[in-house]
């Protein structure tokens, strides 16, 4: 695994996924990661990565958070309910130097709470798929004031699974068994 692109561009990341046998860590291949970042980076309204605070929830290895920063983004929050999630997400952090751009948060997507931060305006979600945890997730970060009125959503699940929100669809690609939505309110 690897940066994509940005100030990090080729830089090697998510050393510790090897050695963690997590089957629920599902990183995004480089391939899919950098079609998402190029479809972003040419919407019609600009580019909404830049300056952007994002919000990488299930999150993984950071990995769609990282590439975030790296191509601009001002703040990214990552959120995972796994320690090993923290653990390699923390050692990705610490290999590209950027703890002051970012927050874990171990949490459960379903009890989030109130947000301690600023409300986010690029949000990824890529939560296990067939869970039905997308929607509630969704909800859940309204709730609490997670996502900003003028948030674009990337979501990563299944292509079979059901998404029953009402949101705006920008675009949306299929991968294999992997179905990528950007989405708005």
């Amino acid at each position: 695994m690897r940066v994509i692109g940005g100030k990090w561009k080729s830089r090697k990341i998510n050393s510790l996924y090897k050695v963690s046998y997590n089957p629920f860590i599902r990183p995004t291949t480089d391939r899919v990661k950098e079609n998402i970042f190029n479809i972003l980076e040419n919407l019609e309204a600009g580019n909404p990565i830049l300056g952007a605070r994002v919000l990488d929830i299930f999150c993984g290895t950071g990995a769609m958070g990282i590439e975030a920063i790296s191509r601009g983004a001002s703040f990214c929050s990552f959120i995972d309910y796994s320690f090993i999630s923290k653990q390699i997400t923390e050692e990705n952090i610490n290999i590209l130097c950027c703890k002051n751009e970012t927050k874990f948060l171990l949490r459960n997507s379903l009890n989030l709470g109130v947000c301690p931060y600023e409300k986010n305006n690029l949000i990824f979600l890529d939560p296990p798929y067939k869970k039905n945890l997308l929607s509630k997730t969704i909800k859940n970060l309204c709730k609490f004031g997670w996502i900003d009125k003028k948030a674009i959503l990337i979501v990563e699940k299944d292509k079979d699974e059901e998404f029953n929100i009402k949101l705006q669809l920008i675009d949306k690609r299929i991968y294999g068994n992997t179905e990528i939505l950007f989405l708005k309110f």
